[in-house]
This record gives C-alpha cells, sequence and structure tokens, in this order.
C-alpha cells in the first residue's frame, strides 16, 4: 500500500500472556503481532528495525503503546525477529502491506474447552478521555482481581474492560462486585 510511518517500537511479552487483546484474541507473546494506537485491527504491516535492517511482518491485534514517544508495541516475538529485545526501544519504519478491518475476533484462551463461537460478555467498569487516567484504573483492577482489563478506544474515549464472561449474568455478579471499589453506573456488555 505504500504507507510509512517511522518512530520508536518497544515491546510486550509474558507479562501480558492470555490476556485479550483489544480485537479480543488472547495476547500470546510468541506470535508475530503489534499493538498501534490508531491503525485499524487486523492490519498487516512490514515492520523495520532501522538500526540493523531486520524486518518482520505483523498483524496489529491490539492498541498502544502508551508511553509518550513510541509508534509501535511488539509482540516478543516480532521483537525477537527484529534483534530488539535487549535494546527495548529500537527506530523502525512500519509499512502498511494492507488494512485491517477493525473487526472483534473471539478465540479461547489457550490449553481450554471453551467454545470460541459462543457468546461473550465483558464489564465496561469506565472510560475515560486521559489515556493514562485508563491506564491507571485498568491497573486497579488487575490489582484488585478483575479478569484480564483491558482499554478498547472508541470515539476518542479509553473504555476500560474486563472479562471476558460465558453468560450475561455472570458478567452482572462481576458488576456488581465493582460497588465494593465504590464505582456505580458500570454497564455489561455483549462482545
Amino acid at each position: 500500500m505504500g504507507s510509512v510511518e517511522r518512530g520508536n517500537a518497544s515491546w510486550y511479552g509474558e507479562e501480558f500472556a492470555n490476556r485479550p487483546t483489544a480485537n479480543g484474541e488472547i495476547f500470546i507473546p510468541s506470535k508475530l503481532t503489534a499493538a498501534h494506537r490508531t491503525l485499524p485491527l487486523g492490519t498487516v504491516a512490514d515492520v523495520t528495525n532501522e538500526r540493523n535492517g531486520r524486518t518482520v511482518r505483523v498483524r496489529v491485534n491490539d492498541r498502544g503503546p502508551f508511553i509518550a514517544g513510541r509508534v509501535l508495541d511488539l509482540s516478543k516475538g516480532a521483537a525477537e525477529e527484529l534483534d530488539a529485545i535487549r535494546a527495548g526501544v529500537v527506530p523502525v519504519s512500519i509499512a502498511i502491506v494492507s488494512l485491517g478491518d477493525n473487526k472483534y475476533r473471539r478465540e479461547a484462551p489457550p490449553g481450554t474447552d471453551e467454545d470460541p463461537t459462543a457468546s461473550t460478555w465483558a464489564v465496561q467498569a469506565g472510560a475515560f478521555g486521559s489515556e493514562e487516567n485508563a491506564v491507571a484504573f485498568r491497573e486497579r483492577l488487575a490489582g484488585a482481581g478483575y479478569p484480564n482489563p483491558w482499554i478498547e478506544e472508541y470515539q476518542g474515549l479509553r473504555r476500560v474492560k474486563f472479562g471476558p464472561y460465558t453468560g450475561r449474568s455472570k458478567a452482572e455478579e462481576a458488576r456488581d462486585s465493582l460497588g465494593a471499589l465504590g464505582l456505580a453506573g458500570v454497564l455489561v456488555v455483549y462482545r
């Protein structure tokens, strides 16, 4: 497609393993994926480490990075292909191969018999205009033991959600438990 973006890329790995990404897939650090703030989910791009010329093809399945001065977060597998693990942050160029469809995809967590086509529910615990506030709230939920909190951008807001749950009643129970954190007006959403 010819579109190229340049900037710094970091990587993320085991600390986010088995959590849902923005498009609903479960994050597996060894897969060749990436997080980008605005590219449509499902976009395929060639990422080149400008320090050594190595290139890897990745698919955007998540949102981020949430640190100023970075344009891309690579999976650990993609960072290994670029020889970027030790450096942590490297200058890259991102060449778009094909734009994604921004569709949400549902995958069963690795090692489970869960039906990946089953209806899924999540709890939207908050929505923020500030990225910093959304990240802090996501970490607060994770620290309180809520499963797989993630951030989803929508019309300029950062929605903080957690789940998924296989039934609405399970999601409602989780929503109701948020009262202990002093939260009200929390939504149960179909995913």
